[in-house]
């Protein structure tokens, strides 16, 4: 993936709002994953002392991020389609998507794991002895040491490529034609009754096999990007219709917070899960319309992070991780900590990239990214809003 791919549709119309918007959604999983270390939820490696006010705002994000990046994956897949060959998609998505899970789950997750081992006192070694005994041993994580971690969200993409492909082709080759309206909005009800019906069932575990709701609950986000791609002026309605489209997600905000403060919705049940599909549904559609109004242009900084914001994503976490396993131990407060982790992420990223990844041709291959002597502008993609995180 070079600086000068782009989201574009056949016509060769270049749609810049959705690439930034795949970069800030990107850029805001370095404030997530931080914030994981400061919340008291279950991760990786957590500091001992929580930042209440987090929970709230992480909340939210975690409701928000996602969403945004699979809904912009499904119209870059479908922009894709349209002037690429089934074999040429999929050879595509196996070199950029499949390649660097593959090469992750060895290089990049690792590390991870060690940090993880050391701190709840399952290890004590060295890395080189751990990536021998354990890694090695390939048995999966937790009971082993051997996962993809954050890079599931890689992996769930090339998946739906494959699953959806025939469907892309039929709907490609299809007179049918669908008009944006407000019933868009009543998309939201699939989702949540995915979550209402699976969730209990298949709780949240990023490991494929036995992860239904997770694995239902983006394919479904991912095809709602696709149909927004496909239909004719989409973009332009979510454009018209943002202010009335905000005033409708800040009304729900208001009345999640108030319903949820007063008990009048409970957490993890049916009217928790529709209610919160609403919610995010609302603000990725305002995202989108406001996107649209006032991110429909490019710049220097929007072409290097084209680049870079895929590869940060492959880092990050492993970064994170490493950064936090010493600052944690460190006797400062716990807002010290979340700004000496996060930057010292963005940091440490921005600098292996632009000194190691952009350089190398074989770096480039293993962190998704186009060969560097490849010329011109390619049009993409979901491949840009696929492959970043």
């Amino acid at each position: 993936m070079n600086g000068t791919t782009t989201i574009a549709n056949s016509a060769g119309a270049r749609y810049d709002f959705l690439d930034w918007l795949r970069v800030l959604a990107i850029f805001v999983l370095l404030f997530f994953h931080t914030g994981m270390l400061f919340v008291g939820w279950d991760w990786h490696i957590v500091n001992a002392e929580t930042i209440d006010w987090l929970a709230w705002p992480m909340d939210i994000s975690h409701r928000l991020r996602m969403p945004l990046l699979f809904v912009i994956a499904g119209a870059g897949m479908w922009y894709t389609l349209r002037r690429r060959s089934a074999a040429e998609l999929i050879n595509e998505r196996s070199r950029r998507l499949l390649l660097p899970v593959a090469v992750g789950m060895f290089l990049i997750v690792p590390p991870q794991i060690y940090f993880e081992r050391l701190y709840r006192h399952q290890w004590s070694g060295g890395y080189l002895d751990f990536m021998i005994e354990r890694v090695l041993q390939f048995q999966p994580y937790p009971a082993g040491d051997l996962s993809w971690h954050h890079l599931w969200f890689i992996l769930y993409l090339y998946v739906y490529v494959l699953l959806l492909l025939p469907a892309l082709l039929w709907w490609r080759r299809s007179e049918m034609k669908l008009r944006p309206g407000l019933w868009i909005y009543a998309l939201a009800l699939l989702p949540g009754l995915n979550e209402a019906i699976f969730k209990p069932l298949f709780p949240e575990t990023h490991n494929l096999v036995h992860d239904w709701y997770v694995l239902n609950h983006f394919l479904l986000l991912t095809m709602f990007g696709i149909l927004l791609a496909s239909m004719e002026g989409s973009w332009d309605w979510l454009e018209r219709t943002r202010r009335a489209g905000l005033a409708l997600s800040v009304s729900l905000t208001v009345f999640v917070l108030v319903a949820f403060n007063q008990h009048l919705i409970q957490h993890d049940t049916p009217a928790d899960a529709v209610v919160a599909n609403v919610f995010t549904w609302s603000w990725v559609l305002s995202m989108l319309g406001y996107g649209r109004r006032h991110l429909s242009f490019s710049n220097p900084l929007l072409r290097w992070a084209r680049d870079a914001s895929y590869p940060i994503y492959i880092l990050h976490q492993t970064v994170i991780i490493a950064i936090a396993y010493y600052v944690i131990q460190q006797p400062w407060s716990p807002g010290v900590k979340y700004w000496i982790v996060l930057i010292g992420t963005l940091l440490i990223c921005v600098a292996l990239y632009q000194t190691i990844v952009r350089r190398f041709p074989l770096m480039r291959l293993v962190f998704g990214m186009k060969p560097a002597r490849e010329p011109g502008a390619v049009v993409v993609k979901g491949s840009r809003a696929e492959n970043a995180g």
